[in-house]
């Protein structure tokens, strides 16, 4: 169980240009988010780390640390803090093996920010745990997306415009290395080392993934779904399913004994399937 207290805020600050802030030491635990601007934060002592903070990026500080703000020289700033104490830990292990920052590009973090400022107590220290849980516990589904490599985040992107409206086809490897960015050779020999398959094995298991939504969550015949999938016809669609997933697809429907997306995570793609599915 994580158990945390409020020390000060959440609240807004507001700078004048060039304003500045310690070197300070605080006792407790403290987020800071850029609303409008941005900050240079220092830690003096220690390693001396620094960041750029702007908006977009959620900074937590430790008890202990010497740290030194200054804003942005040229305009007016605002920055949300929350300090606070951790009484538990729970199952979020020693604070100093925490992360010092994480992006706010998608939801839950932003959204829990967000609330944080407008929420007002007993949820206050609810919320105030949940966020703290997510920023140590990660990674998050936007952070799992910008792990991915450069040539398969082309290649999903290329995969979402191509399936957009229209069945999941199947793309033989030229296309798939094409929207790459690379040569067929060299794509395959990136998706063998880091997904254990080939770049087109590893497509028809994201189409086979979304064919499993589609027989625990709709009414769709089996027909309709391997035409939905880009498979060439229900035969060929059952056998490729059944080496998947372990039964056929008509068997799935009743029983379905592994939930749809567990290939995929067992093989490394759950960030491709997120962000195609």
């Amino acid at each position: 169980m994580i158990s945390v207290r409020v020390r000060n805020g959440p609240a807004v600050a507001h700078y004048p240009p060039g304003a500045t802030l310690g070197p300070r030491v605080l006792p407790c635990f403290e987020f800071v988010w850029m609303l409008t601007g941005r900050a240079s934060w220092q830690r003096t002592d220690g390693d001396r780390q620094r960041l750029e903070l702007r908006p977009g990026q959620l900074l937590l500080t430790r008890p202990g640390f010497a740290e030194h703000f200054t804003w942005d020289p040229d305009r007016p700033c605002t920055h949300a803090y929350v300090t606070f104490y951790v009484d538990e830990h729970g199952p979020l292990g020693d604070p100093e093996t925490w992360p010092l920052h994480r992006t706010l590009a998608a939801d839950p973090l932003p959204a829990l920010c967000g609330y944080l400022l407008r929420v007002g107590e007993p949820r206050t220290t609810q919320v105030l745990a949940w966020l703290l849980d997510l920023f140590v516990a990660g990674p998050l589904p936007d952070e799992a997306d910008d792990e991915l490599p450069e040539h398969v985040t082309r290649l999903v992107d290329h995969l979402r415009a191509a399936w957009h409206d229209g069945p999941f086809r199947p793309l033989d490897l030229a296309e798939l290395a094409a929207a790459a960015h690379v040569s067929p050779g060299h794509l395959a020999r990136l998706f063998r080392e880091r997904y254990g398959r080939g770049p087109v094995g590893a497509v028809e298991l994201v189409r086979l993934a979304r064919a499993a939504v589609l027989l625990e969550r709709s009414n769709l015949s089996v027909a309709a779904i391997s035409d939905a999938c880009g498979f060439v016809n229900p035969f060929h669609f059952s056998r490729r399913f059944r080496t998947a997933y372990g039964v056929a697809p008509r068997d799935y429907r009743t029983g379905h004994p592994i939930e749809p997306l567990e290939p995929v995570r067992q093989a490394g793609l759950l960030p491709i399937a997120r962000r195609v599915l």
